[in-house]
């Protein structure tokens, strides 16, 4: 892939974030950055700095002496993960309820319109639906309005959605918008607790193994 636009660094960052979320990177594999350079066609710098942003988003480690890898995630992984979503999202959720402008609710409730429409007249574009179900996530985090929020949410959210790629995990959508409608109606209406219950309750549950 020869990248020859402006922003070097976050093109490259959005590439290897894309094939490692959709599962053409796999768990554990190995990046190596003189590869990488002569693949995009850039600089070993450029790399570098790349790579440095994917760990600051959860999805590469730099191992000392070995160089750097796509992280690796176990059962206790996820359940660490699963209850770090869950604190979040239910403080950003009663944030966004109490604090969030007017704008931002009314983008919020016409992003889920859209949400509701995608999920009745295309059923099966599975792929779009999740896309969907996760900005919507991603929204209501932005619209709490803290940066440490959004930076630490995802340190959370790309792992997850590696997990869930690389695994093939399948998850029920046909349901997906609807799910979601009182916890943006609570946010919409300013009702703060029942917006933080419901972001809780919207979260799949991950048991911790027993090992």
């Amino acid at each position: 892939m020869k990248i020859t636009k402006e922003s070097l660094e976050s093109q490259a960052v959005r590439y290897l974030r894309t094939h490692i979320l959709e599962g053409h990177i796999k768990l554990g594999e190995k990046l190596v950055e003189s590869a990488l350079a002569k693949q995009l066609e850039l600089s070993r710098s450029t790399v570098r700095m790349a790579l440095n942003s994917l760990v600051n988003e959860g999805l590469v480690i730099q191992k000392p002496y070995s160089g750097w890898q796509v992280v690796e995630i176990n059962q206790q992984d996820l359940w660490e993960l699963y209850h770090l979503r869950v604190a979040l999202e239910s403080e950003a959720a009663a944030m966004a309820a109490k604090w969030a402008s007017c704008d931002d609710k009314a983008l919020l409730a016409d992003f889920f319109q859209e949400y509701q429409l995608l999920c009745l007249q295309h059923s099966g574009d599975t792929r779009r639906i999740s896309e969907m179900d996760w900005q919507l996530h991603q929204m209501i985090i932005e619209m709490c309005g803290s940066e440490r929020m959004q930076s630490q949410y995802k340190q959370i959210l790309y792992p997850l959605q590696a997990y869930i790629a690389l695994t093939h995990q399948d998850y029920d959508l046909s349901d997906s918008a609807s799910s979601h409608q009182a916890l943006v109606q609570a946010i919409c209406a300013g009702d703060a607790e029942t917006a933080a219950q419901q972001a809780r309750a919207n979260i799949t549950p991950m048991t911790r193994s027993a090992d």
